[in-house]
């Protein structure tokens, strides 16, 4: 397994992202040609909600036997990440879970602020009583060992369609969840902030009478 270094944004950008929603991301990231949109991947717990950096994880899978105990060393994993990263792994989708309780405990006592898999998880009752978020496209009881093989932490990776580089800010919540490229996350909180702002004035002139059709000709927005 290869692990490389991550370049995290500052601590300011990742925490002016809390307040903004993945739909306002979704749209300024439209309107600046950008991917970042997960597809198929929801929270394990309706209303869960997270944001940090991106720590990367890419894995293969096969059949039961088919890799060694060693092969799957999420341990190592865990300890590769520090107090707010989000954890995302690439599993090409596989209905295999690469995430349980036992992970879930040692990742919430380092800080780590959740998980988002595409792949498969399991435990997860276990992991909603403990408020960890998990983002998934599979809830599977089906075990990782001897079935999955981590490749490289803090790689390139693709989680739900959408390209996700370490240092990358992830938010993710009950609508679902989106990717925030490090070198381009200070602009986009920037633009998140105008959107909001002429969202809530939009929003006002509805409640004082005038039509969405006429508050659509008045900004050309939304």
């Amino acid at each position: 397994m290869e692990t490389y270094n991550i370049q995290r944004p500052p601590k300011q950008v990742v925490e002016g992202f809390r307040s903004i929603c993945t739909s306002t991301i979704a749209d300024l990231l439209d309107e600046m040609g950008l991917k970042g949109i997960m597809y198929g991947i929801r929270p394990v717990a309706p209303g869960a909600r997270m944001v940090g950096p991106a720590v990367t994880v890419k894995e293969v899978s096969g059949d039961v036997g088919t890799y060694t105990d060693g092969d799957f060393s999420i341990g190592t994993v865990i300890e590769s990440a520090a107090s707010g990263d989000i954890l995302v792994f690439d599993n090409a989708g596989k209905e295999i879970s690469t995430w349980g309780g036992l992970a879930t405990t040692a990742a919430k006592e380092r800080g780590i602020a959740g998980a988002v898999i595409d792949g498969g998880c399991r435990d997860a009752d276990e992991t909603i009583e403990m408020g960890f978020p998990i983002f998934s496209r599979h809830i599977t009881p089906t075990p990782a060992r001897t079935r999955i093989k981590i490749l490289e932490v803090n790689g390139r990776v693709l989680c739900g369609s959408a390209r996700v580089c370490p240092g990358d800010i992830i938010v993710a919540d009950r609508t679902g969840v989106v990717v925030v490229p490090r070198e381009k996350a200070g602009d986009i909180l920037k633009r998140a902030h105008a959107f909001e702002k002429a969202e809530t004035e939009f929003v006002n002139a509805l409640k004082k009478g005038k039509t969405f059709n006429q508050m659509h000709q008045e900004t050309g927005r939304f």
